[in-house]
C-alpha cells in the first residue's frame, strides 16, 4: 500500500518538473532538458531618425575577450552569438562623422577608433543581453527581439523591447508583444510542442492513472 502511494506521488512529482516552466540558464555547460538558441536584435524605426547612426558596441562577459563595434542598419537583425556577448547601443550625429570614420567589411559597417569618439556618443540606458538557451519543450532554434528608438535626446538615447520573434526548429515563427520591459515573453507552448514531449506527458499520465486505480483497488479489497 505504502510502495503504491509513493510511486503515486513519484509519478506526479516528475510530471510537474517536466512542464513547470525552468528559468534560463547561463552555465556554459548545458542543463539537463535546454538547448541552445540562435539570437539576434534589431531597431525597427532606424528610418525615423535619418540624421543619426545607431551603433552596437559588443562585448563578452570574459574581460579578456576583444570588443567591436557594429553600425545598425534597418530591417537587419545583428546577432550576439560569441562567448557571452551582449551589447551595449549608442546613438551619433551623421554630421559629427567624417567619410574616413566608416570601415566597411564583410561583417558590416563599424565605426573605425570607436572608443576615440566616446564623448560625441549618446549612450543607451541598458545593455542588449542574449538569449542563450531554452527549454526543449518549446523547439526554439532562433530568437529575434525588435526594439524601437522612443526618444534621442542630446545626453540619452531612449530604447524599448516591442517584440519578440520565436522561430522554431520546423521553421515556424511566433510573434509575442512585450507586457513589460526587460522582461522576454515565453513562446507559446501548445504551439511549439513535439512528439517527444507528449509522449513523456502520455506515459506520466498512464502511470498515474493505473497506480490510483491499484490504490482503489486495494482500497476495496481492503
Amino acid at each position: 500500500m505504502k510502495s503504491l502511494k509513493d510511486i503515486l506521488k513519484i509519478l506526479v512529482t516528475v510530471t510537474l518538473i517536466n512542464y513547470i516552466q525552468l528559468p534560463v540558464a547561463w552555465a556554459d555547460v548545458l542543463s539537463p532538458g535546454e538547448s541552445p538558441v540562435s539570437y539576434c536584435f534589431k531597431i525597427a524605426n532606424l528610418d525615423k531618425y535619418p540624421n543619426y547612426l545607431l551603433i552596437a558596441h559588443i562585448k563578452s562577459q570574459n574581460p579578456n575577450l576583444p570588443t567591436y563595434n557594429r553600425i545598425l542598419q534597418s530591417g537587419k537583425c545583428l546577432g550576439l552569438n560569441g562567448y557571452r556577448e551582449y551589447s551595449d547601443v549608442y546613438a551619433i550625429k551623421k554630421s559629427l562623422l567624417k567619410f574616413q570614420d566608416i570601415v566597411k567589411s564583410e561583417e558590416g559597417e563599424s565605426i573605425k577608433d570607436l572608443n576615440s569618439k566616446k564623448a560625441l556618443l549618446i549612450p543607451a540606458k541598458n545593455s542588449i543581453k542574449s538569449l542563450r538557451l531554452l527549454p526543449d519543450r518549446y523547439g526554439i532554434k532562433e530568437v529575434a527581439d525588435v526594439l524601437e528608438i522612443v526618444a534621442i535626446a542630446p545626453k540619452s538615447l531612449d530604447l524599448k523591447y516591442k517584440e519578440v520573434v520565436y522561430t522554431s526548429k520546423q521553421g515556424n515563427s511566433e510573434t509575442k508583444a512585450y507586457q513589460v520591459q526587460d522582461t522576454r515573453p515565453l513562446p507559446s507552448w501548445s504551439k511549439t510542442l513535439n512528439w517527444f514531449n507528449l509522449i513523456i506527458l502520455g506515459i506520466s499520465l498512464v502511470g498515474i492513472m493505473m497506480a490510483y486505480k491499484k490504490l482503489k483497488f486495494d482500497n476495496k479489497q481492503n
